[in-house]
């Protein structure tokens, strides 16, 4: 009876729980073997898949470090080249400042050096002048005098006579002086007199008498004075 039971049961519900109408259902021993190979298995399949990731993982992380490494080392070798070409930058640019205040020191020294020549060449002309017009004065028998106009032109008179025509006084002297640094200026101009009669204006400045400098009114009126006395009465 146990047996037929057991076939009913298997033909009725063999289908719903796996088990075949000619076999008899499986121990509970053999399912729990079962389960726990399957559970083996998977657990071993489990732990190696963590080993390949681990594996995986890590040479990712070592390869993330070695691009790391070789990226720093690019950014300090372009930031050693900068401020190499900065450095090279620096030198070239204070070799030119160099250069640049050398060429203007030459160019300052060169425009004084022509100026002094200059100054040196006028003064040489100058003094010229006055022997030559000491020697005309002397060989002529004239009174050469050299006057400076409002304008600041030179203006040369060759007096003959004794009565030169003419005042003169101080520069800067009541209203009458010039504008200017002149030292002694004439200050009137007799009717009909030879300084008339040469052109001399009021307001000249009297430079040189005979190639002499004027450097004041004391120095005028004695050169005036004693050139005039050379002079012929008429």
């Amino acid at each position: 009876q146990a047996i037929l039971a057991q076939a009913i049961f298997a033909q009725a519900f063999g289908s719903n729980f796996g088990v075949s109408q000619a076999t008899s259902p499986p121990s509970t021993n053999q399912n729990m073997g079962n389960a726990c190979a399957c559970g083996q298995a998977n657990v071993e399949e489990v732990a190696e898949n963590i080993e390949h990731d681990g594996i995986n993982a890590a040479q990712a992380a070592k390869d993330a470090a070695e691009a790391a490494k070789r990226a720093a080392e690019k950014v300090q070798e372009k930031a050693a080249q900068a401020a190499k070409d900065i450095e090279e930058k620096g030198i070239a640019q204070a070799a030119q400042e160099a250069a640049k205040a050398k060429a203007d020191a030459a160019e300052a020294a060169a425009a004084s050096a022509i100026e002094a020549a200059k100054v040196a060449a006028k003064a040489d002309a100058d003094a010229a002048n006055a022997k030559a017009d000491a020697v005309v004065a002397a060989v002529t028998g004239v009174m050469i005098v050299e006057f400076v106009n409002e304008k600041g032109a030179m203006q040369k008179v060759d007096f003959k006579t004794k009565n030169i025509g003419m005042s003169f006084a101080p520069g800067g002297s009541g209203c009458c002086g010039p504008v200017g640094p002149a030292k002694v200026v004439v200050t009137k101009i007799g009717k009909a007199s030879q300084a008339e009669t040469l052109g001399v204006m009021p307001k000249w400045s009297i430079k040189s008498v005979n190639g002499m400098e004027v450097t004041g009114f004391s120095s005028a009126e004695k050169m005036l004075k004693e050139g005039a006395a050379k002079l012929s009465d008429a």
